[in-house]
């Protein structure tokens, strides 16, 4: 009960605190600066972030420049592990292997050596019946995918910690998406252009489930100011390799992840993990009559070679 009453009071800071993470994951980061984001006392501010988030502060950092490292590994397989490891904020090749071991049980050379993405495919496969994967097969061999050049968006958000996906529409996402509507309705923010952007915070095929971060977003161009329960932020532009897709829920994230680790390795482009994955809900996406679920997804790209 404490911990709820935290996170009503305070979501709207530790969120912002989050952000700020995210965006300077390469700094040092201590708790005294991360605290200074919140306005908070680093004693008080300690208590409250593990009261919201369930993880200390630490730990919490660690986790996702781990998180950030595999991603990485997976998707960048050019890319050096030193380099890697100073992406991700670990400063040191030693403490980069050190914390990467802890939390995987291999070194970085070997969880590369061991995960190859056409590996990861083939055991993902595996793993599904054969009608399954005949008809996923089918469908990703129809499946349209266009590169699109976004312009940041502006937008009001509410943000879900849990589990993302398991095969059906997530209830608790889909009721944030109904309150940010609401909420932007009545502040007379919505438009005619406004779009219903939910943003991958974490890849849930790498964040361990109930640690899975998601913003459920309704873009304006109107000024509006956050709450206690939502928040502003910028929806980043750029480029995004969009899958437009009307299915099963389980079908389409089993399809969707196909596409980033098949499709994918395949084409000119790689994961640019400096922008979340992102999925565009269109009027009554959740209410197909055939219980259906229709969506773009947008995984951020940039060309291998050139960077862009």
């Amino acid at each position: 009960m404490v911990a709820k009453t935290l996170e009503l009071e305070y979501r709207y800071q530790i969120n912002q605190v989050v952000n700020y993470i995210e965006d300077h994951l390469t700094n040092p980061l201590t708790l005294e600066e991360v605290a200074g984001v919140s306005a908070f006392s680093p004693f008080h501010f300690h208590r409250v972030f593990k009261a919201v988030i369930g993880e200390n502060l630490h730990g919490f950092i660690r986790r996702i420049r781990i998180e950030k490292a595999i991603k990485l590994l997976l998707f960048h397989p050019d890319q050096s592990i030193t380099n890697i490891a100073l992406e991700c904020g670990l400063q040191t090749p030693a403490h980069f292997c050190r914390v990467f071991r802890e939390h995987t049980g291999l070194s970085a050379s070997e969880f590369r050596d061991r995960f190859h993405l056409q590996t990861i495919a083939e055991r993902f496969r595996s793993r599904l019946t054969s009608e399954k994967s005949a008809e996923l097969a089918h469908n990703l061999a129809e499946l349209p995918i266009e590169i699109r050049n976004m312009a940041p968006m502006n937008a009001i958000y509410a943000r879900y910690r849990g589990t993302i996906n398991d095969g059906r529409i997530n209830p608790d996402i889909k009721g944030l998406f109904e309150q940010v509507v609401s909420w932007v309705d009545a502040s007379e923010a919505l438009t005619k252009d406004s779009l219903a952007v939910g943003l991958v915070l974490d890849d849930p095929f790498i964040t361990p489930n109930g640690r899975h971060r998601y913003d459920a977003c309704m873009t304006t161009e109107h000024p509006v100011t956050p709450t206690r329960d939502l928040g502003v932020r910028t929806i980043p532009g750029g480029k995004y390799a969009i899958v437009k897709v009307t299915d099963r829920p389980d079908m389409v994230y089993d399809l969707l992840h196909l596409v980033s680790i098949d499709w994918l390795p395949r084409s000119p482009y790689i994961w640019d993990v400096s922008r979340p994955a992102l999925e565009i809900y269109f009027h009554n996406s959740h209410s197909h009559t055939e219980g259906k679920l229709t969506m773009e997804f947008g995984i951020p790209v940039k060309l291998e070679r050139s960077g862009y």
